[in-house]
């Protein structure tokens, strides 16, 4: 009988060129009524903090911080936080 056992690091994955985890903001943006309201962004980016993928855009500082912690440790990516609360 062979047992497996799955094995998560918390070390970043190398698979080619660096990339991380993007956690940026507030900037401001509009809502339906037209008042200026904070967003967060949350994306993946390279080492010139370029998305390489979807970029999700935010209303709520700790959603938008929370996507980007889960985010990064899904992947395994290092978090760059550079946001503030509004």
């Amino acid at each position: 009988m062979t047992y497996f056992t799955d094995i998560f690091q918390d070390t970043p994955a190398h698979t080619g060129a660096w990339r991380g985890v993007y956690f940026d903001g507030p900037e401001p943006d509009r809502n339906h009524d037209g008042d200026e309201v904070p967003v967060w962004v949350v994306y993946v980016g390279n080492e010139d903090a370029d998305p390489t993928d979807t970029v999700y855009r935010v209303h709520d500082f700790k959603a938008a911080e929370q996507l980007a912690q889960r985010m990064a440790k899904d992947r395994r990516l290092e978090l760059i936080h550079e946001a503030t609360p509004a």
